[in-house]
């Protein structure tokens, strides 16, 4: 009998627009072959050119996906208006115009077609799927998984608030989602991704220049990538825990996020809980998850070198 190859399906929510580790998400879920990209939603300031931005992205790569530019504001206000300084490339790369539409429904019409097969990927602020969840609570229990990059539970504080940024962003949206029931629940905090920085001297190196979708990924997010001088891999690992769970361990409990104070705004604790809703990345397998995403961008070409 002749063996079925089943993909995963997935959604995916994002602030993509600058910050390189977003396109290298997309990118990633755009090249595994396990992965059956159902739609992509964007989210934060000036979400049109985001998703042209993404759009962009995915035709480099031959493909042609399904995308909603969502909601610009957040639950709760913050004092900034993010802007997606990777824009200005957009007029190198053939891509469509956006207006803001509904991400609810996009999102909830998917996540309907096809119950209980979809995970839904979260690496930009929690808006778009906060109100999901407040609008269809029903779509928790249709939902295969829900995979965040959200959050900081290091020991020791950070700098800024706004270091945790999926979550500072809009904590209230942030408090809503992480209260959610979700079959596979899974959060991929800052002091796990943190430790897949790479100076920007080795990523250039890594990165060849090699097709169009590494192409289209440096030039939307070199410029943040020049600037910040450094790459962490945050969101891609992501994607990458989805196809490949075991470069990650967990620990199961529930989170809290700050949403009155203004100084710890956004802040988030995990309480450690063997019957909490959510599931906390605590280790990664470094070597792994860089062999496994570079080689999906570059062929396997890369794994053997």
């Amino acid at each position: 009998m002749k063996k079925v190859n089943v993909k995963m399906k997935a959604l995916l929510d994002t602030d993509i627009g600058g910050d390189i580790d977003d396109a290298l998400c997309l990118a990633y879920l755009l090249n595994e072959p396990k992965c059956e990209l159902l739609g992509v939603s964007t989210v934060c300031g000036n979400s049109e050119e985001r998703a042209s931005i993404a759009d962009a992205i995915c035709k480099s790569a031959g493909k042609d996906i399904d995308i909603v530019a969502g909601f610009d504001t957040t639950l709760q206000p913050i004092p900034i208006y993010p802007t997606p300084d990777g824009a200005a490339a957009l007029k190198r790369w053939s891509h469509d115009d956006f207006i803001k539409q509904d991400p609810v429904a996009f999102l909830y019409n998917k996540i309907q077609d096809n119950p209980h097969e979809v995970v839904l990927l979260g690496i930009g602020n929690m808006t778009n799927i906060a109100m999901l969840f407040q609008q269809h609570p029903e779509v928790q229990s249709l939902l295969k998984g829900v995979y965040l990059m959200n959050g900081y539970f290091g020991s020791e504080k950070l700098p800024d608030p706004t270091w945790n940024w999926n979550s500072w962003a809009d904590p209230l949206a942030s408090k809503i989602t992480f209260e959610a029931i979700i079959s596979d629940f899974r959060v991929f905090p800052l002091e796990v991704t943190e430790q897949l920085t790479i100076p920007a001297t080795k990523a250039k190196e890594i990165f060849k220049e090699d097709n169009k979708l590494i192409n289209a990924v440096l030039d939307f997010g070199g410029p943040w990538l020049e600037s910040s001088e450094q790459l962490t891999l945050h969101d891609p690992l992501v994607a990458v825990a989805l196809f490949h769970p075991e470069i990650c361990s967990y620990e199961k409990g529930t989170v809290t996020v700050e949403t009155e104070v203004e100084a710890t705004m956004g802040e988030t604790a995990f309480s450690l809980d063997n019957l909490g809703n959510v599931k906390v990345a605590k280790t990664v397998d470094k070597k792994e998850f860089y062999q496994i995403l570079f080689s999906h961008l570059h062929g396997e070409s890369f794994r053997e070198s």
